[in-house]
């Protein structure tokens, strides 16, 4: 149990003992950024737009064994897993589809347009005023 020492100036401080709590708020929480710097210094490194592209776009020529057994490992990327794993179901059209989108963008679609724009010629009226002489 902490304990408050008096002070020679008197105030006092508080001495806390093994197993003590100081801090009752508990730890600080954990920043994006020092997050990001811990898996850095593991070795793991941002996933580029390119490296995205690639992986979704390789992902597809993967039989249907292989890709069960990456998506059990335990140590692939999750990306690869959730991916895999929505592949494997039965809305994994849905998945390819997204996949492409991601990679290649979505697909050019066309639309036609007709109709006819009638526009009636302008009417111009011109009128001339006389200057009037000095003898009216």
């Amino acid at each position: 149990m902490a304990r408050k020492v008096k002070q020679a100036h008197g105030g006092s401080i508080t001495l806390a003992q093994k197993g003590d709590v100081l801090n009752p708020k508990g730890p600080t929480p954990k920043l994006l950024s020092t997050i990001t710097a811990e898996l850095k210094a593991k070795g793991y490194e941002r996933a580029t737009a390119n490296q995205v592209a690639d992986a979704f776009e390789t992902l597809m020529n993967v039989p249907q064994n292989e890709l069960a057994d990456m998506v059990k490992d335990e140590k692939a990327p999750m990306s690869l897993r959730i991916v895999g794993k929505a592949m494997l179901t039965a809305k994994g059209w849905e998945v390819l589809q997204a996949m492409l989108d991601r990679a290649h963008g979505k697909a050019k679609q066309q639309i036609e347009h007709g109709g006819s724009i009638t526009i009636p010629a302008p009417i111009i009226n011109l009128a001339h005023d006389r200057p009037q002489s000095q003898a009216d």
